[in-house]
């Protein structure tokens, strides 16, 4: 009998592994430019096995595996050993970070071919930076700029394209998105700045400087002039010429826990800045440097806008102290200007139901979590909290600044309803804990009622249409930016499917489209006037809808 059980034992693992072998299957296909049709080469092609997309959220747990693949000489990749699934498969030139195209395809244990990656190819800018006189500047920031929504504002936002002068002024800009526009910026930014400015105490005795331009050579950014690539264009001759301004300096002392210290300030320009954004977020080191014991500052060569005036330890600490003021120059200096390093605080909140529970028990954990607006996190912040519902929890080291709430759920049927911070909804807005009373806490509101919207697209022929964009539109967005805070985008797979995340019930305006969406104000001003036209759905509580779409237009 024990030598019948090994010998049972000892088969089972060959029985799993041809299994596995049919059930397995590949994904395979070609990376090729767009416009010209030629194969790229070293791109990265690239899924996860054993893992789920929440929105543009990704839960993974111990299982969780990449598989990559980078397309040869032909531009052709293979994705290999993939179970029965949904897969999001994004494609990105391997010497570049962030985001890339995507395609959803459905495995069903047969090997998936013709999975296609056509890429609009970045632009190049190239130009020079001149001075009033029109001499080359050689040294100076030049940066992308993006004007776009991020949590119903609109604002503008670093990209990831950055370069410096050379010694003949000129620069070269590269990974340009083609078909959005971008503003471009030149400012001449120095990391490292002394706790004791020696410009002179009469401002009409100091030289004027630098200012944050915008091309071609307006110092205020709505005058800027915006640029839009075709792919892979290269626009020669963007020059711009830097204005200069009168200097101004910012006096005033960096204070911690025990008072005066010596601690590391830093001031930054704001709007745009470091930070996030709709398009995840683009950070640089901030101009500073530390102060003395008594905490003293003298911060000059400041041409007039508002900044946003930091301080924290001077060495690294496991619980940091620190702090955060905004200050404005007009036509004279800053004197008597106090920023307060102090140590984060623990904000306690509760994950509720918005009414009764349901009758099934809800086993999932809801995620909580914070992310400054305008820097990096601490050590210390980068943590959260999974809750059950209902449940109380604690995000420890919350300091008095300005920061995004994530929070989500993957379980049939529940949603994150509304968050609110000292009594305001904050889910689609910024969290300023500086600005909330004494005691303020966090209310995660979830429910059971949501619904599922099933997409099926096809052409008048009835042929399955492919990578197409799914917009979903809450109806009742008041604004543009609004909309473009809750608007839901996925992608059709090979079958031309789509099916949602959990969405609220309610009634929403569904389009499929070949068009780029993004969350610049153009793009987003096309949309709000164009969704009426829009399928018109309604979705029912704890329900679903089915939908059949042709491919539309945004017009």
């Amino acid at each position: 009998m024990m030598r019948r059980l090994l010998f049972l034992s000892a088969l089972t693992p060959a029985m799993l592994a041809a299994q596995t072998a049919v059930t397995n299957a590949s994904v395979s296909g070609v990376v090729k430019d767009k416009i010209t049709g030629q194969p790229l080469t070293n791109y990265t092609v690239s899924t996860f096995v054993n893992a789920t997309w929440v929105g543009n959220t990704i839960l993974q747990t111990s299982r969780t595996k990449d598989v990559a693949s980078t397309t040869d000489s032909s531009g052709r990749y293979k994705l290999t050993d993939l179970p029965p699934g949904a897969y999001r498969i994004a494609a990105r030139d391997a010497q570049h970070f962030g985001p890339g195209l995507t395609r959803h395809v459905a495995v069903n244990g047969s090997d998936v071919e013709n999975i296609d990656f056509l890429v609009l190819v970045d632009g190049t800018i190239e130009g020079k930076v001149l001075d009033e006189n029109k001499e080359p500047v050689p040294g100076v920031w030049v940066r992308l700029i993006s004007r776009e929504y991020y949590l119903g504002n609109l604002g503008y936002h670093y990209s990831p394209s950055i370069t410096r002068t050379d010694d003949l002024g000129e620069y070269t800009l590269t990974r340009v998105n083609p078909g959005r526009p971008y503003l471009l910026m030149a400012e001449n930014a120095e990391s490292n700045l002394p706790a004791h400015s020696e410009a002179p105490l009469d401002p009409k005795l100091r030289r004027r400087v630098p200012v944050r331009t915008w091309y071609p050579n307006s110092p205020f950014r709505e005058s800027a002039q915006a640029l839009t690539l075709r792919p892979g264009e290269t626009r020669e001759g963007v020059d711009i010429e830097m204005e200069k301004s009168a200097s101004y300096c910012v006096e005033g002392t960096a204070i911690g826990p025990m008072g005066p210290a010596s601690l590391r300030f830093g001031i930054e320009a704001t709007q745009p800045s470091s930070g996030l954004s709709s398009s995840g977020g683009t950070y640089t080191a901030t101009p500073g440097g530390i102060t003395a014991s008594d905490g003293k500052f003298r911060i000059c060569d400041l041409y007039p806008g508002v900044y946003r005036l930091s301080a924290h330890d001077a060495q690294d600490s496991p619980t940091p102290n620190y702090g955060v003021t905004e200050v404005t120059i007009t036509d004279q200096d800053l004197q008597g200007v106090r920023v307060m390093a102090v140590p984060g605080k623990p904000l306690e909140g509760e994950v509720a139901w918005d009414v009764d529970p349901p009758a099934t028990p809800v086993t999932n954990k809801v995620s909580v979590s914070l992310a400054p607006l305008f820097r990096t996190s601490f050590a210390n912040e980068r943590g959260g909290a999974r809750v059950d519902i209902p449940e109380t929890f604690t995000i420890d080291s919350v300091f008095p600044d300005d920061y995004a709430v994530r929070a989500f759920i993957f379980a049939p049927g529940i949603y994150v309803k509304d968050v609110t911070y000292s009594g305001r909804s904050v889910l689609y807005e910024p969290l300023r804990t500086a600005a909330a009373m004494s005691g303020a806490g966090m209310r995660v509101v979830m429910a059971h009622d949501g619904a599922t919207l099933n997409v099926q697209v096809a052409d008048k022929d009835g042929n399955p249409s492919a990578d197409l964009g799914v917009l979903v539109i809450p109806a009742d967005a008041p604004s543009e930016g609004v909309m473009a805070a809750r608007l839901v985008q996925g992608e059709t797979n090979q079958l031309g499917q789509y099916t949602s995340q959990t969405l609220p019930p309610g009634k929403y305006y569904v389009v499929a489209t070949g068009e780029s969406v993004d969350p610049t104000p153009e793009s987003m001003d096309r949309l709000w006037r164009s969704r009426n036209r829009f399928q018109e759905v309604d979705l029912p509580p704890a329900g679903s809808a089915q939908v059949k779409l042709e491919p539309g237009k945004i017009e």
